[in-house]
């Protein structure tokens, strides 16, 4: 490619920069005449810009107005950015209510690439042993952190997930593809997962998802323990105190 055409490109860049930038700094939207005299751009070439970061997701209308914002696909793909030591900074409190009440660990998963990893976690006081820990993979088949996060997912995306090699960590770990397509057709009719000794023998978890508008699910939040105490808590219980933190951390996560 000739240094002409590096010029040219990279100028078109800047200007998709500059009217995303325009954007984000104006949570409730911009009309076409408005980000034109921001950016100080000719109309037509606003106009072309605007097509083509609707196009792709990158920017959306309001309501069907035509006023703009960040779109979906550009704030799920910052949100798969960030770094998880912020997330765990933000998310810690929620966690530490969680323990204080099941005298449990909980953690908080995050969907990177095609893996569900631990990003955050707290444990009881005086525990001398956890069951999870921040960067640690949580296989799809067999932990319901993941099983939660994959079961809201587009279809061709969890295809492609199911597609990887399953390794049975136990008796009782699901490999076969059709079976963890019922699991996960499961979860999302329930809300919830579990994993019952599926990853670690006498280890038992529940996870529920963490829906961010605009993003959907790339989150879990997950109670992890001994299974012959976690069971013996009631699992509605544990269920809403999940699903009421986990409306916590979307919140705090998307600054609203």
């Amino acid at each position: 490619m000739r240094n002409s055409d590096l010029t040219e490109n990279k100028g078109i860049l800047n200007r998709y920069a500059l009217v995303l930038d325009i954007l984000a700094a104006t949570p409730g939207g911009m009309t076409l005449t408005e980000i034109t005299q921001a950016s100080g751009l000719p109309r037509g070439t606003t106009h072309r810009l605007i097509g083509a970061l609707r196009d792709v997701g990158y920017i959306e209308p309001i309501n069907g107005r035509k006023v703009y914002v960040p779109g979906a696909r550009l704030l799920r793909m910052l949100h798969l950015g960030t770094p998880d030591e912020g997330i765990a900074r933000i998310v810690h409190p929620v966690l530490d209510e969680l323990v204080g009440r099941y005298r449990e660990t909980a953690f908080l998963a995050k969907l990177g690439g095609q893996q569900v990893r631990t990003v955050a976690m707290a444990v009881p006081s005086g525990e001398n042993q956890s069951y999870v820990s921040p960067g640690l993979i949580m296989p799809v088949h067999a932990t319901a952190s993941a099983k939660v996060i994959f079961a809201y997912q587009d279809e061709a995306f969890a295809n492609e997930i199911l597609r990887q090699p399953r390794e049975a960590f136990t008796p009782k770990t699901l490999v076969g593809i059709e079976q963890i397509r019922a699991e996960l057709k499961r979860v999302q009719d329930l809300g919830y997962a579990i994993c019952d000794e599926e990853l670690d023998l006498g280890v038992f978890s529940y996870a529920c998802p963490v829906e961010i508008e605009k993003i959907g699910v790339i989150y879990s939040v997950g109670l992890v323990g001994l299974t012959e105490r976690l069971k013996q808590c009631p699992r509605n219980d544990i269920i809403a105190d999940l699903n009421v933190a986990a409306d916590r951390i979307a919140s705090l996560l998307s600054g609203s």
